[in-house]
């Protein structure tokens, strides 16, 4: 209640001093006449003084001061996740990218959200989507990569997700946007860190407004989260499309896939050693698969040979770039005839776009 062990003493000291003297002014006004009733007659008033100061007048204090909106001069992450550590119910994260996820304060935001999860809480995390036009533009005025970043804090809150236990990974949400950022959000309980986005400068550098969510200003951004949770994809959608190997006659075989992929020129490759088997026990016969679930989405698969080595060290890069990790043996997904005008049309790069990246913009 009053912070560390050395204060506490004290004012526990101090107590005591107090005590011990009214005891003695008590004491020697014992042998004074009427000493009962001029007791009883001063305690009573000052009794009822402070049964309304500790009852009425406290609470109210103590209601305006949660209320009022508090400035810091830039985001403090250190303190920010000590809240979170202690933090039962709700937190949440709104921003373009986060230095809280990546970098020096990494390990310990993922203690505290491990300490936060295991206390039952519910840790959400929404940044802006990577191939976004809203990242695009931040870049510029950032003069910075914001794509790179963002991959770079997904692939860390993936990896915190699979250290949780799987019966509490659902407690860790992560979701991309793709609307232009205009308010940023750190919110541990009750309390949030809010700030707008300022113009070539990283909003967490810039002032920062602590609020309650209860606050005409916290109930805002609160709706605005929500917004935009509503209108964003998952990490899985992001990083991974939905494969399902086919039979002859378009029957499912087997169970569907997660599969990693990279694009290249408009090309669709996946990296995933359970394809790769797959090619392997059909090598006389043509695998075709469907993807996201789209009758429309019909591939045929074929492996990347060490013939086309350029192509392959263009796949690995952009691979890297995306995950983070190395990969040698890649397959393309070709469209076959019949799905060619669909894919075409909803599935194309953007014109004049040679770039390899791991482009993510489909559902």
């Amino acid at each position: 209640m009053f912070g560390d062990g050395g204060v506490r003493r004290r004012v526990l000291l101090l107590c005591a001093v107090l005590g011990g003297c009214v005891a003695l002014c008590l004491w020697f006004a014992r042998g004074l006449p009427d000493f009962r009733q001029n007791l009883l007659l001063n305690l009573a008033p000052e009794l009822l003084t402070t049964m309304i100061t500790l009852l009425i007048i406290q609470p109210f204090l103590t209601r305006l001061e949660e209320e009022r909106v508090r400035e810091h001069l830039r985001l403090d992450y250190p303190s920010f996740c000590d809240k979170v550590a202690q933090t039962s119910d709700i937190v949440e994260v709104l921003d373009t990218f986060s230095y809280l996820v990546s970098g020096r304060n990494s390990e310990r935001f993922a203690e505290a959200a491990r300490s936060a999860v295991n206390r039952g809480a519910t840790v959400r995390v929404m940044l802006l989507d990577p191939d976004s036009l809203a990242a695009q533009q931040r870049s510029h005025e950032l003069s910075a990569d914001v794509r790179h970043e963002v991959m770079r804090n997904l692939r860390d809150l993936r990896q915190l997700a699979a250290q949780l236990p799987q019966e509490r990974r659902g407690q860790l949400q992560v979701r991309v946007y793709a609307a232009a950022p205009s308010i940023q959000l750190y919110r541990s309980g009750e309390r949030m860190m809010v700030s707008f986005y300022p113009v070539n400068r990283l909003s967490g550098e810039g002032q920062q407004l602590e609020v309650r969510v209860t606050t005409p200003l916290g109930s805002f951004v609160s709706e605005r989260f929500a917004e935009l949770w509503s209108n964003s994809r998952s990490i899985d959608e992001l990083l991974t499309r939905h494969v399902q190997v086919l039979e002859e006659g378009g029957r499912a075989a087997g169970e569907p896939m997660r599969l990693d992929y990279v694009r290249h020129e408009g090309g669709l490759y996946v990296c995933d050693q359970r394809v790769v088997v797959e090619l392997a026990r059909r090598r006389d016969r043509q695998v075709q698969v469907r993807v996201d679930g789209r009758a429309d989405q019909l591939f045929e698969l074929e492996m990347i040979g060490g013939a086309e080595q350029g192509l392959l060290q263009a796949l690995a890069t952009a691979y890297f770039e995306k995950y983070g990790t190395d990969a040698v043996a890649f397959v393309r997904l070709t469209p076959l005839p019949h799905a060619i005008i669909d894919v075409m049309s909803g599935d194309s790069p953007s014109p004049g776009g040679t770039e390899v990246r791991s482009d993510s913009g489909e559902r």
